[in-house]
Order: C-alpha cells, then sequence, then structure tokens
C-alpha cells in the first residue's frame, strides 16, 4: 500500500523539481477563490440558493447565450418575478424578461426495468442590451 502513502515531503520534492506544478497550484487556488463569491450560494441575494440551482447547459441555450438569453435550472415553486429579482441580485444585471417552462419527465427503460428521468423546471431569462452574465459564457 505505498502508493496511497505518499507524504506531504515527497509531494515538495516533486514540486521543487518542476515548478510549473506550483504554478497550477496558484492558477486552482485563484479560480476557486473567484468561483466561490459566484456561485449559487446565497451570496449575492438572500433567497437565491432556493430559487436557482444552476445554468442549464444544452446546445439550445448556448445558442440563446449569444442573444443575452441565458438559461437556468430552477426549483418547482419558483415564479417568474422571484427568478427576476434574484438574477439582478446575483449578477447585477437587468433583466428583460422571463420565461419560465416546466420540462415534462422522459421515459427511460433500464434493460428490461421500465423507468423515467424525472422532469424539472427551467426559466430563460433575457437581459437587456448591454448586460451579460460572464460566468454562462463557454
Amino acid at each position: 500500500m505505498a502508493l496511497f502513502s505518499k507524504t506531504k515531503k515527497d509531494q515538495d520534492k516533486k514540486a521543487k523539481k518542476r515548478p510549473d506544478i506550483e504554478l497550477e497550484k496558484n492558477v486552482e487556488e485563484n479560480s476557486k477563490e473567484e468561483l466561490s463569491s459566484v456561485v449559487f450560494s446565497g451570496v449575492g441575494g438572500a433567497e437565491a440558493h432556493k430559487i436557482l440551482k444552476g445554468f442549464y447547459v444544452s446546445e439550445k441555450a448556448s445558442i440563446g447565450a449569444n442573444f443575452n438569453q441565458y438559461t437556468f435550472r430552477v426549483f418547482k415553486n419558483a415564479n417568474k418575478s422571484e427568478v427576476k429579482k434574484e438574477v439582478n441580485k446575483l449578477f447585477n444585471v437587468k433583466v428583460k424578461s422571463v420565461r419560465i417552462l416546466n420540462m415534462p419527465e422522459k421515459r427511460r427503460d433500464f434493460g428490461r426495468h421500465p423507468g423515467s428521468k424525472s422532469g424539472f423546471k427551467k426559466a430563460i431569462v433575457i437581459l437587456e442590451k448591454g448586460h451579460a452574465i460572464g460566468q454562462a459564457k463557454p
């Protein structure tokens, strides 16, 4: 089990031999700090973590991002006004309109066992011109 007993000294020795590893660590730490202020943890808005689940990523959603339309997964009890208010607070942008869609559940069979992929609610948020959400750009 020597593979799993790496000590910090061994890692420090390797880092001294390869300075590019240390640079990667610094970049990772900086990117984590940047993301922690943006994650849906309620930092920007007090209720954002109860309304927005996260960005919804699909081919159609990424095309909409070019036209100032951003797609979010939201909780089942969220409505248009709540989504608009929380996106305004969380990302400091001006929202033009919001569209809410209830996506249906889809049947998925696993072998001979029938099942379903649960449905969800998503919101398409259209922003005013000149505003953008940088975290959603691919």
